[in-house]
């Protein structure tokens, strides 16, 4: 699967990724509002990570057309819940730097466009209550609250969530 929008690219993850993708996983508050903490402090970690995901159909870099920085990723997974087939879940995360200037909304409405056209019906956005920056793309995106939740990291603790969906 790959996206075009007027900015962006969002494409599988590529070896040479690795490098970029550091500077994410080796960020202390993304990784712990992305429910993948510890951070990676080591690069080979972050290799290992980017070697998993470039076969993945779920994982998407999300890259600047105009100079091909690697700016975060979009993960596509099926429904946890009730696994139902016309059902997917968001997940997303970007460098700090580039946070602020609407690429992530921009991607995610990407992806929405092409999961519709995939018959695809639901899909679901979670973050952590205290994640305000993720709750609020969310909402402006157009996802509906549904309730709250609970998260529980392997590597740290238990998360309250909120739980979103959207209809296309």
């Amino acid at each position: 699967m790959m996206m075009e929008t007027e900015r962006l690219l969002l494409r599988h993850f590529i070896k040479n990724d690795a490098k970029e993708a550091h500077e994410l996983f080796s960020d202390e508050e993304a990784m712990r509002m992305d429910g993948m903490y510890p951070l990676f402090t080591h690069f080979e970690e972050t290799k290992e990570r980017i070697d998993h995901w470039v076969n993945s159909e779920k994982h998407l870099a999300i890259v600047l057309k105009e100079t091909g920085e690697l700016l975060g990723y979009v993960v596509i997974n099926p429904d946890s819940e009730e696994g139902r087939e016309d059902t997917r879940e968001l997940g997303f995360a970007l460098i700090s730097k580039y946070r602020g200037n609407g690429y992530m909304k921009e991607a995610i409405n990407a992806v929405l466009k092409e999961l519709s056209k995939r018959n695809i019906v639901y899909v679901w956005a979670c973050c952590f209550k205290e994640n305000i920056p993720s709750e609020r793309l969310i909402r402006s995106i157009g996802f509906e609250f549904q309730q709250e939740g609970t998260f529980n990291s392997p590597n740290d603790r238990e998360y309250e969530s909120l739980e979103f969906r959207m209809k296309l």
